[in-house]
């Protein structure tokens, strides 16, 4: 059950309603207001509960995100025909106030904050009769609030960092993104010390210890702090973590609604048909049944099918096709993550193959869909529960090759297991046995090495929003890596190195804020 969505109905908190930051200062007569309502450890447990419902928002996981963030990596291109949400994936940015995406995606992602303030202001003025159950509560928000500001961060980079519960008069100051990087290490820190080991089954969708870690993993691992990361790591793949996750053994099992909170799965963002409604009428913060689902099946589905705002790069595909697995076979990888025209005759062991029950369309020439995250829904629904995988082992396991390997002076033997672990799971031989890669080459130095573990992360994680993070952390702001990026995108001829890397401040709010300037060269 997806206990967290099902919660959100029936937190009825008025106080968090507002979609307009302006607003939030205004009291409205006929509800609660902040001066009654922190009371009591219910209230505590509401308020927790509106963080997550940030979660089900156009601007957060509904949709935008993954638009976004599949877009400006090298993965993906959108051939969308609504033209700023075509464009804003290549680096084109004529409307900084874009709604659909650039707006939206600031402002509820600074809703979620405000709403995790709120909570770490007022807790430790509610009694509570079970301390466990406050700190628990506190682990959470810390946890989500560091979410959000590592997706905002990654966007962004430059934005104002805001610990306290924010009033319409305040002028936020802007923070670099190495001093946000610091504060989700600091959150996250905290959180590891205040969460759970496990959940039981009512309570699936909050993060434990191993979320904490594997987040705060990442966030060490994008400020370059290694050894750090190092023992975040350490703790999932060899520590106590190892006791609570595995790698599944059917790949495809990681992105389907079916099998969801499996052993390789550390964090889950859960959707839900609780609310079984329409279209865009619910996405607003006033009807209390708001829908919980998510778009990124109708977001991605082949043209024709869904809205096709987004698609596959085609060289994914002739990545994967590369190497063979040990039975002769073509990678399951790529069965499970893109349709494209010749999949049939790759894969024979699925015969019959059918796109939301229809056949391959010849209209669609050689493009790519993406697949993962789809469902077996027919025709397709305007939206899934397909549970989003935020942080699952086998990312752990890559970047804990990459950690290790930029910590030492060649290639250690560890990162060459954890890759190796990756590899067999889906029926491909070790690196040293491979038919493709020349392992004495790929381990010849932590140069090679690193340049290795870029295309085992492309083809194990495609289409999971760690791409642009991963580009990013590897230095996409030069022009080496950049003449690199444009032979398999060409949306990286719009790239202007000091510009790209992140995108342009909603020009509303720079206007707003005195203490807010608009990134370098917008």
């Amino acid at each position: 059950m997806k206990k967290i969505a099902n919660y959100i109905l029936f937190a009825t908190i008025a106080l968090f309603t507002s979609c307009d930051v302006s607003l939030l200062d205004l009291q409205n007569e006929n509800t609660l207001s902040t001066g009654v309502f922190w009371k009591s450890e219910a209230d505590a447990e509401a308020g927790v509960i509106s963080i997550y419902a940030m979660f089900y928002r156009q601007g957060t996981w509904t949709r935008n995100m993954y638009t976004q963030m599949f877009g400006m990596a090298d993965e993906g291109v959108s051939y969308a025909g609504w033209t700023e949400l075509n464009e804003y994936t290549k680096f084109i940015f004529t409307d900084y106030n874009f709604g659909e995406t650039n707006s939206k995606m600031w402002r509820e992602h600074y809703i979620a904050i405000f709403r995790a303030n709120q909570v770490l202001d007022n807790i430790d003025n509610i009694p509570f009769a079970n301390d466990t159950h406050k700190q628990d509560l506190m682990g959470q928000t810390k946890f989500l609030r560091a979410f959000y500001y590592y997706y905002l961060t990654a966007l962004w980079d430059n934005v104002p960092l805001v610990l306290n519960t924010s009033s319409a008069s305040d002028k936020p100051m802007q923070a670099s993104a190495d001093q946000i990087l610091t504060q989700i290490e600091q959150d996250l820190e905290d959180a590891v010390l205040k969460l759970p080991l496990t959940r039981d089954k009512e309570n699936t969708g909050r993060p434990t210890k191993g979320a904490a870690y594997a987040l705060l993993a990442k966030a060490y691992a994008q400020h370059h702090k290694w050894e750090d990361a190092k023992r975040c790591l350490q703790w999932i793949v060899d520590g106590e973590g190892k006791n609570y996750y595995e790698l599944i053994p059917n790949w495809g099992d990681n992105f389907s609604n079916h099998t969801e909170n499996n052993r390789e799965s550390l964090y889950e963002i859960h959707f839900s048909l609780t609310n079984r409604v329409g279209f865009d009428q619910t996405d607003n913060y006033l009807d209390p049944n708001a829908q919980l689902g998510t778009q990124i099946e109708m977001n991605q589905a082949p043209t024709g099918i869904g809205w096709n705002n987004i698609e596959v790069r085609r060289w994914l595909v002739d990545y994967f096709k590369r190497e063979r697995t040990i039975d002769g076979k073509c990678d399951p990888r790529l069965f499970y993550t893109v349709w494209y025209d010749g999949a049939t005759s790759d894969f024979p062991e699925h015969p019959g193959q059918l796109i939301y029950g229809k056949p391959w369309n010849s209209d669609w020439g050689n493009r790519v869909f993406i697949k993962k995250y789809s469902t077996d829904a027919m025709p397709l629904y305007y939206w899934n529960d397909n549970n989003f995988r935020s942080l699952r082992l086998a990312d752990m396991l890559l970047l804990y090759a990459e950690v290790l390997n930029e910590l030492s002076i060649t290639p250690p033997t560890k990162a060459i297991d954890c890759i190796d672990r990756v590899r067999n799971r889906v029926g491909l031989p070790k690196l040293a046995a491979s038919t493709y890669y020349n392992a004495s080459q790929v381990t010849a130095s932590k140069d090679a090495l690193r340049s290795h573990i870029k295309i085992e992360r492309a083809l194990e994680l495609a289409f999971e929003c760690v791409r642009w993070i991963d580009l990013k952390r590897w230095g996409i702001d030069n022009a080496t890596t950049l003449d690199e990026l444009k032979t398999r995108d060409s949306d990286f001829n719009n790239f202007i190195i000091s510009k790209s890397i992140r995108m342009p401040i909603p020009q509303s709010e720079v206007d707003n804020n005195p203490n807010l300037q608009q990134n370098d060269q917008y």
